[in-house]
């Protein structure tokens, strides 16, 4: 990709959309985590008034995680809506980092090397990279091993529940744990990955025009970034397979753990490997 010619004026402008963008997308990040915070509050004051009226024989109850079911519509929107946020801000994030740290630009497609638009940015340092683990980690102790540690000890969570109740509000909201989970572990693998590139690279100077794989492994890597997809899976089963624990499910846990480190492995294994992709760090393309 050519290098910028773009005037002060246009970076100027560039730099103030990107900022207008990445604002956005801040706003909207912390209102999804603040929702699911009320969402923790808010169910366990839902099954305490649930529970209420079933004691007092006015409802009829419903398993399904331990409410009542007319209560199940609102439990859903309750869950559904800080992802859906979540989402709303990755499509201002991400542009706005891009307009704000890198340059975009457009060219021909073929078939091994596409994108129609390509994006050239440069990367976090690595001790501010590996400082961003800490953020879907606590998201993760707090949505998993918490309610974990509790159930294993008899304790309800969130406080006031009967233990089955308890049991079905956490595994609900487990689905963010095991996205902070693999989160966590493509954020891990991408440190790795960068930490491996910037050492080869700086023993191996010309390692970055490629090898004889050099087509197929910038398709994993660099265009789809298989690494990063498959460590995230390993990462959300290595999240979630503890559960298992609480029903003292040995055999599921085990499986589980077993595929989970199997999956963040390959990922791993091709990582290490980005150097062979032929392009450098902080570079991306579009799929047409």
């Amino acid at each position: 990709m050519s290098h910028s010619t773009a005037t002060p004026e246009v970076t100027t402008g560039r730099n103030t959309r990107g900022l207008i963008l990445l604002s956005i997308g801040v706003v909207l990040t912390l209102a999804a985590v603040a929702l699911l915070f009320v969402t923790i509050v808010g169910i366990s004051s839902l099954q305490a008034d649930a529970l209420a009226r079933i004691n007092e024989e006015n409802l009829s109850y419903r398993a399904e995680f331990g409410f009542v079911e007319r209560e199940l519509s609102s439990l859903s929107a309750m869950t559904a809506i800080p992802a859906a946020i979540l989402v709303a801000a990755a499509c201002f994030l991400i542009p706005g980092y891009l307009r704000r740290r890198g340059v975009m630009a457009e060219r021909d497609t073929t078939f091994w090397r596409g994108g129609s638009t390509t994006a050239k940015f440069k990367p976090l340092p690595l001790g501010l990279h590996a400082a961003w683990l800490l953020v879907p980690l606590a998201a993760w102790v707090v949505l998993v091993l918490i309610p974990l540690q509790n159930l294993i000890g008899g304790t309800a969570w969130p406080a006031g529940l009967q233990d089955e109740n308890a049991t079905a509000v956490w595994m609900l909201l487990a689905s963010y744990g095991g996205l902070a989970a693999a989160l966590f572990t493509v954020i891990l693998v991408s440190l790795v990955k960068k930490a491996v590139y910037v050492r080869h690279i700086a023993r191996h100077p010309d390692a970055v025009t490629g090898s004889a794989g050099k087509r197929t492994w910038r398709w994993l890597t660099f265009r789809w970034r298989f690494d990063l997809w498959i460590a995230g899976l390993g990462g959300g089963f290595l999240g979630l397979c503890w559960i298992a624990l609480g029903f003292e499910d040995t055999p599921f846990f085990i499986t589980t753990l077993v595929i989970g480190l199997a999956l963040v492995a390959g990922g791993l294994l091709l990582a290490v490997n980005y150097w062979r992709a032929g392009e450098p760090l902080g570079a991306a393309e579009s799929y047409s």
